[in-house]
């Protein structure tokens, strides 16, 4: 999914929840590598995110790294 070009996006919080929206929606389906790299974006986008920092860590495990 391509994010990033439309007005509701104009604050990194705002953006980093649609990442994180996104990891959430591909982890579902079993894509997880690309979870992993929306959480990771969202992570890099809004590093005060408890949410995104427990998904990525939860998903770490999953994927043993």
């Amino acid at each position: 999914m391509h994010i990033g070009h439309n007005h509701d996006d104009i604050d990194h919080e705002s953006l980093a929840l649609r990442h994180y929206g996104e990891g959430i929606y591909q982890e579902s389906l079993g894509n997880l590598a690309e979870a992993l790299n929306e959480y990771m974006m969202a992570n890099v986008l809004d590093p005060k995110l408890v949410v995104v920092q427990n998904k990525l860590d939860s998903l770490r495990e999953k994927l043993c790294l």
